[in-house]
């Protein structure tokens, strides 16, 4: 029961390969070559290639889909090469990185090789009642006879060769399926690899990036009102017995000061961690950082479950820097904070309406550098558009299981 299951979902299988492939193959082949043709035209090639090499990841991901479903198989989602380049250009690039990349044309040679073999069976399904006809009325190729008993042995052998088709054919469909479809273990493992060297690479980044803060901030205030504030005491030590008077002016400009450190120190450590982050979760932390911004800023978290501490906190900081960066630089009126989930994870989005004009890294002295680094720690992803005259996007995307 179970072979005969196989065989009969083989058959629909090199049906639809017949059909399909050629569909694919075709419309493929057809984008490929008018885009690639047509670049010197303007350019206009060029937004046709992005629009193809969407489209063939768009099919493969289909053909995977109908693979795992009809062959029960696991077929291992290939890693997409990304490109670096950020900003308008990136579409552009990213299909050039998708057309030079091996997996574009291993899936393409998946759908001439579907369709070969699903004509095959069509074939062999078309061409059976002619050949059935054609031994009953006579002798067929000299090897069978004619007539009624003709007719027969001719039925019962293409009967036998197209169960063998179909279970060959059905059998090297499959075999070929996670090979042309999927990522080789070899290849997945290398890029599992070159993510987590990537992310290390991107915690240590993070943790420079840190601890050179924490120095700057300890330097730049609390130091020197600790400095002041022993001297204020060294001062009112040496009056203690000559001028009680100044003493307790001095004594009172000690505590001042002690109080200012303490202040700083919270401010220092709500930087490191905050504490309503722990306490209460990433929309309250948001709410609580853009109230606290220059620009009307609007939040909405739209999350399931709570993430990850570590998850939350690479998506607090990243806001936070980002709001900093449109309370700075942008000139903006108005700005959005979204969080939702993502197939994959968590995606956030920093949106404002400001001038725009942010470079790779961001605002023009706005330091995204060491939040890029954070977020590459997480093994995330990070993308700022921020064409000339506005407005300003920055997504943060963070592969989370909620």
């Amino acid at each position: 029961m179970q072979k005969a299951t196989a065989l009969w979902s083989s058959a629909v299988d090199l049906l639809l390969d017949a059909f399909l492939g050629i569909v694919w193959l075709v419309l493929l082949v057809t984008l490929l070559a008018t885009s690639i043709g047509s670049i010197p035209a303007a350019g206009v090639g060029v937004l046709l290639l992005v629009g193809t090499t969407l489209t063939a990841r768009w099919v493969a991901e289909v053909e995977r889909r109908r693979a795992a479903a009809l062959h029960d198989v696991d077929i291992t989602r290939p890693v997409r090469r990304a490109t670096r380049v950020t900003g308008p250009w990136r579409a552009v690039v990213q299909a050039f990185v998708d057309l030079a990349d091996p997996v574009t044309w291993r899936a393409l040679a998946h759908h001439l090789v579907s369709t070969v073999l699903g004509w095959g069976f069509l074939a062999l399904v078309t061409l059976a009642p002619f050949l059935v006809t054609t031994a009953r009325s006579g002798p067929l190729l000299g090897l069978l006879p004619g007539g009624t008993a003709g007719g027969v042995v001719a039925a019962v052998v293409l009967l036998v060769v197209t169960v063998l088709y179909v279970w060959g054919a059905g059998r090297l469909d499959r075999a070929l399926a996670p090979v042309l479809l999927g990522s080789s273990r070899t290849a997945a493992l290398q890029d599992r690899i070159d993510t987590l060297a990537d992310a290390r690479q991107g915690a240590v980044d993070a943790a420079t990036t840190e601890r050179l803060r924490i120095e700057r901030d300890l330097h730049d205030g609390v130091q020197p009102r600790l400095v002041a504030l022993a001297m204020t005491l060294g001062m009112a030590r040496s009056r203690f017995d000559s001028d009680p008077a100044a003493t307790r002016e001095l004594l009172d400009q000690a505590h001042r000061d002690a109080k200012d450190s303490i202040t700083e120190l919270r401010q220092l450590a709500r930087g490191i961690h905050p504490a309503i982050l722990t306490d209460r979760g990433l929309d309250a932390a948001l709410s609580a950082v853009a109230a606290r911004n220059a620009v009307p800023t609007t939040v909405d978290v739209a999350l399931t479950a709570r993430p990850r501490p570590e998850i939350e906190a690479v998506l607090y900081f990243a806001v936070a820097e980002a709001l900093t960066n449109v309370a700075k630089h942008s000139g903006a009126t108005r700005c959005t904070v979204n969080v939702d989930q993502v197939p994959d994870g968590v995606r956030t989005v920093v949106w404002d309406d400001g001038n725009g004009g942010a470079g790779a890294d961001g605002h023009p002295g706005g330091g995204l550098s060491g939040m890029r680094d954070r977020v590459r720690a997480a093994g995330g992803t990070l993308q700022t558009e921020s064409p000339v005259g506005g407005p300003t996007r920055v997504t943060v995307e963070v592969p989370c299981a909620l």
